[in-house]
C-alpha cells in the first residue's frame, strides 16, 4: 500500500502537467513589452544630404540622432508596427500605428508634446546634436517609419 501523500503528489503532478499543456496554447497578449525591450536602444544617424530638407528611415531603430542649427524648424513623423489581438477569434494582425515622438537636445532641451498623433514640430533653440526617440516602448525594435525634416 502506498502512502496517501504519494497519491496526492501524483495527482498534483498530473494536474500541473495538464495546466502547463493547456497554457502552452494560450497566446500571450502581443502588445506587452518584455521588461528588457525598453532598455535595448537601436540608434540610427540622421543624415540630411546637402540641399535635402527631409530624411526618411524604415527599420527597427529606437532612436535617431542628428545635428541641427539654432532657429531651424524641425519636424518628426513616426509610425510603427503593432499587433492587434482579438481574444474572441484568437487571431492577431499587424497594423501601423502612430508612435509618440520626443526629442532631447543641447542644454537640457526636451520636447515631447506632439501636435498630432505621431508628429511633432519645434524650433531648435541651439546648434548641436538632437536625439529623437518615441513611445510606447512596446514598439521598440519593431519595424517602423520615420521622417525628419528641417527648414
Amino acid at each position: 500500500m502506498r502512502p496517501a501523500g504519494d497519491a496526492a503528489g501524483r495527482v498534483g503532478r498530473r494536474w500541473g502537467a495538464a495546466l502547463a499543456a493547456a497554457l502552452a496554447f494560450v497566446p500571450a497578449p502581443p502588445c506587452l513589452a518584455l521588461p528588457k525591450s525598453c532598455d535595448h536602444d537601436i540608434a540610427a544617424p540622421i543624415r540630411l544630404a546637402p540641399g535635402q530638407a527631409c530624411w526618411t528611415y524604415h527599420g527597427p531603430a529606437t532612436s535617431f540622432t542628428g545635428s541641427f542649427s539654432s532657429g531651424e524648424t524641425v519636424s518628426a513623423q513616426m509610425t510603427g508596427q503593432a499587433t492587434d489581438y482579438d481574444p474572441r477569434s484568437g487571431r492577431a494582425s499587424r497594423v501601423s500605428r502612430p508612435r509618440d515622438p520626443n526629442v532631447e537636445g543641447p542644454g537640457g532641451f526636451f520636447f515631447g508634446a506632439p501636435q498630432a498623433p505621431g508628429s511633432l514640430t519645434f524650433v531648435a533653440p541651439a546648434t548641436g546634436t538632437y536625439r529623437f526617440s518615441f513611445s510606447p516602448c512596446a514598439m521598440w525594435g519593431a519595424p517602423g517609419a520615420v521622417k525628419i525634416c528641417a527648414r
